[in-house]
């Protein structure tokens, strides 16, 4: 499977765990008539989310088109239904932000599915000017050169105590039955280990590494590291990130990592250096 079908199944699997999420919740809160918390909404009921839901069919069929199509985009056929479904995400994904605003997931989304259009249009041999061909990179360099700053920036964050309190309160929250988290770490033994100083000095070079590893990844993204380090480092912090953070976080997971190996493919230095500029 070359470059393009993994990206395409990136967004795919962004897309398509996205709208599951929506399906799912809507599913339950139908089942049990309760309320329940849900990250950038608060406390919701199934009517609430009504709307998203009858929508989400729409990210459900985009993203089973492209993943239908991402093995065979060296065909004619499989770049258009590939083309089609970007199209049919793109649609989705703009009415699901007007009726679930400031989500930065889907914004995550939506420029992957660009960068998607702008290379299997350049397969395709439409012309294409050479910042379309840089577009993934200039916004996957953005999002960690700006996150890996702030993160160096942020007095509490380089303390440590925002990653140990992340493991904490995951650790918690799946010793209660929150099958969003990852569990595995019983409460005694993650008391114990919390009162060792030990664990926030861990806690401080585990949140310096990250930093380092962001803008790391920002410079990749740019052409300025080789790709298989570039890629291997984003595994590593996006992989740590998962195990520590809830299941809905694998939207973004995807998506970063499908917009990222979509940058490499045309880094932004190397065509502002080609002969085309």
């Amino acid at each position: 499977m070359h470059g393009l079908s993994i990206v395409a199944v990136c967004l795919a699997l962004a897309c398509g765990w996205s709208a599951g999420l929506v399906l799912l919740d809507a599913r339950t809160l139908r089942s049990d008539g309760a309320r329940r918390y849900r990250p950038g909404w608060g406390v919701v009921t199934a009517t609430q989310l009504d709307s998203r839901r009858r929508w989400a069919g729409l990210g459900v069929l985009g993203a089973a088109g492209l993943l239908a199509s991402a093995p065979f985009l060296g065909g004619t056929m499989a770049v258009g239904t590939a083309l089609l479904s970007c199209g049919v995400l793109l649609a989705w994904m703009v009415i699901d932000r007007r009726l679930h605003p400031a989500r930065y997931t889907s914004v995550c989304m939506a420029l992957l599915a660009l960068g998607l259009v702008f290379a299997l249009a350049e397969r395709a041999r439409a012309p294409e000017p050479w910042f379309l061909e840089g577009f993934a990179s200039f916004f996957a360099s953005h999002l960690y050169l700006v996150a890996g700053i702030r993160k160096l920036r942020s007095a509490q964050f380089m303390s440590g105590r925002v990653i140990v309190d992340g493991l904490a309160f995951g650790a918690y929250q799946a010793a209660a039955g929150n099958r969003e988290f990852l569990g595995g770490v019983s409460l005694s033994r993650l008391a114990g280990w919390l009162s060792q100083d030990v664990v926030l000095a861990g806690g401080r070079l585990a949140a310096l590494l990250t930093a380092v590893m962001e803008l790391a990844l920002g410079l990749g993204a740019l052409g300025l590291l080789p790709v298989p380090l570039t890629l291997s480092l984003a595994l590593v912090l996006h992989l740590s990130f998962l195990l520590i953070s809830p299941r809905r976080i694998v939207p973004f997971t995807a998506a970063a990592l499908g917009l990222l190996l979509l940058a490499t493919r045309s880094p932004l230095l190397g065509l502002l250096g080609s002969t085309r500029v």
